[in-house]
């Protein structure tokens, strides 16, 4: 991430002279590229979100190419996934997945991960060790914190092995919890706000040594379109499979106020937007006063002597004109502290005054030939539990990459501080759940070092974390982690699970089986068939759980959860 010293200009002052000069910069539109839409999005009604998601071979459009590719909904760009603290989600996803132009060439088991939620590991939640098979329909309920944190997150298949062709295809999603702006940076609250999906693909005949083709949601060329001083809220997502981003807009100011879906208590200018995969950014955009077209660019990402080739590319133009807008005042704000602090939840101050009780390293390594991928010297196992922690824990990790290519550390259910890069100390001004691990030089590992703390009951399960780059994870490079209730000694042993279709149930149909049909008939209210997969998971009720506060503190009268409650 690039900062950058701040020259306060007040551009309301300007915006005579800067119309004048605009007249003769402004570019031929004839020229630009197709504007850059808003996705759809579907948001929560009465504290519940409830869609379906099915999982198909679909004709698509990217980068100015039709074929077929497996998507959500039939969308390249699914609906952005929009909820409230304390909402309830309910979704359905149907499997419905074939054979296309790229990627895949025939069915495959999948599942959904809901990338930066801290929900429960546990089905009918955020459970990565249940595969819904083909044909098959899962339904995923779980419940936001009361005090989750306000920003970008998303959703994506994460199913081992079959991560990476899935997401490349284009299976990824914007899941926002709201109330970043309308909370925390009120002044933005009339400012238009855009969400711009970054994602990476490989287009029908691409060959697999070429760099893959970057889009805007979807877009590869398009126009964004603001006024002269013009302010708006951009919600920036790298939810692609194995490239980097690094987004720069010239003659823009981009002020980050969130990094991973949680609040910067202070806005931060950057002078580009660096994304390894998995990471978001919320931003505030300043537009330039001079009317103007405006390269909106990827920088190149230097991925070290074994890594993929990530060359700079320009993704979209710019297009600044009309009347200037006078945001002094507005811009102003940017030197102010986030509103409400106190309503923040968990703060980068209050993960860095618990006391660390026990360190770890950890170690990304490779083949030579990059076709096999290590974490502390072992491929994946879903029967190898690597790290066991209790409820209340909180640990330092040295994370060290050997190999001669990044990696991205990510880890599920949780967010962590980074303390230090390659021995240089980092300011503690953002939580986050993905960070960039740089390549080794001259025999020298790369090193990060991060604080985790293993103290919100929510996560306590199995769950994993991993590189990011999807293509490593699914060649190995994951590893499990069990967190322990207090008291609890032991979890049972891991096992994959699969979810398969029910009897005579057509890939394709609603996800309801017979007795959905019959209840049709009779005119009453359609339920869904038993679940075959019921007795395979120890879980709750699917009774709506109670909103509670989330805490970095650990009650030690809190209850212990007993085992059956536990895979």
């Amino acid at each position: 991430m690039r900062r950058q010293t701040f020259r306060f200009a007040l551009y309301g002052a300007c915006a005579a002279t800067a119309l004048a000069l605009g007249l003769a910069a402004c570019g031929d539109d004839d020229s630009l590229g197709p504007d850059i839409r808003e996705p759809d999005s579907v948001s929560s009604r009465n504290g519940v979100l409830q869609y379906t998601l099915t999982q198909a071979p679909t004709r698509i459009t990217v980068a100015g190419r039709s074929f077929t590719s497996n998507v959500f909904n039939g969308q390249y760009i699914p609906p952005v996934l929009r909820m409230q603290r304390g909402d309830r989600l309910e979704l359905q996803l149907i499997n419905n997945i074939g054979k296309a132009d790229v990627q895949i060439d025939g069915p495959l088991e999948t599942n959904l991960h809901y990338h930066g939620m801290v929900v429960t590991p546990i089905a009918p939640g955020d459970d990565v060790f249940l595969h819904v098979g083909s044909g098959a329909t899962y339904d995923y309920r779980w419940q936001v914190p009361n005090d989750h944190a306000q920003g970008v997150h998303w959703y994506h298949p994460h199913a081992h092995g079959l991560v990476e062709p899935q997401i490349l295809s284009g299976m990824s999603g914007m899941l926002v919890i709201d109330g970043l702006i309308a909370q925390h940076y009120t002044a933005y609250a009339g400012l238009v706000e855009r969400h711009l999906l970054l994602k990476d693909i490989q287009l029908p005949g691409a060959s697999d040594d070429d760099p893959n083709t970057k889009t805007i949601n979807g877009l590869l060329g398009g126009t964004l379109r603001l006024r002269p001083g013009e302010m708006q809220v951009w919600n920036l997502g790298n939810l692609g499979a194995d490239a980097y981003f690094d987004l720069a807009v010239d003659g823009a100011q981009l002020w980050e106020i969130s990094r991973d879906g949680s609040v910067r208590q202070q806005p931060l200018l950057l002078s580009s937007v660096f994304l390894p995969p998995g990471s978001r950014s919320t931003v505030v955009v300043v537009a330039p006063l001079r009317m103007g077209n405006y390269a909106v660019r990827t920088l190149a990402v230097d991925t070290g002597p074994q890594g993929d080739p990530n060359p700079e590319v320009r993704l979209a133009t710019l297009a600044v004109s009309g009347f200037s807008e006078d945001t002094a005042m507005l811009q102003a704000r940017l030197l102010l502290p986030a509103d409400r602090q106190d309503q923040i939840g968990v703060t980068p101050a209050d993960v860095v005054a618990l006391p660390t009780t026990r360190q770890r390293t950890m170690v990304f390594s490779e083949t030579d030939d990059g076709n096999t991928f290590f974490i502390n010297g072992q491929e994946w196992s879903e029967t190898r539990d690597d790290v066991t922690v209790t409820l209340g824990d909180v640990e330092e990790w040295t994370i060290q990459n050997v190999s001669g290519e990044r990696h991205v550390f990510h880890i599920h259910q949780l967010d962590f501080l980074v303390t230090s890069i390659n021995g240089v100390p980092q300011p503690a001004d953002t939580l986050r759940d993905v960070v960039d691990l740089p390549y080794a030089v001259n025999g020298v590992p790369g090193e990060v070092k991060v604080k985790i703390p293993f103290t919100d009951p929510i996560m306590v399960g199995r769950f994993v974390f991993h590189c990011h780059i999807v293509g490593h994870e699914d060649a190995g490079m994951m590893a499990n982690i069990v967190v322990l209730a207090p008291g609890q000694t032991a979890m049972a042993p891991a096992r994959m699970r699969t979810v398969r279709a029910l009897p005579g149930k057509a890939s394709g149909s609603d996800g309801f089986g017979i007795g959905a049909l019959l209840a049709r008939w009779s005119g009453a209210k359609a339920k869904p068939d038993p679940a075959p997969w019921d007795d395979a998971i120890c879980r709750s009720s699917d009774a709506p759980v109670p909103a509670r506060k989330r805490t970095l503190r650990i009650d030690a009268s809190l209850p212990s959860l007993g085992v059956t409650a536990l895979r």
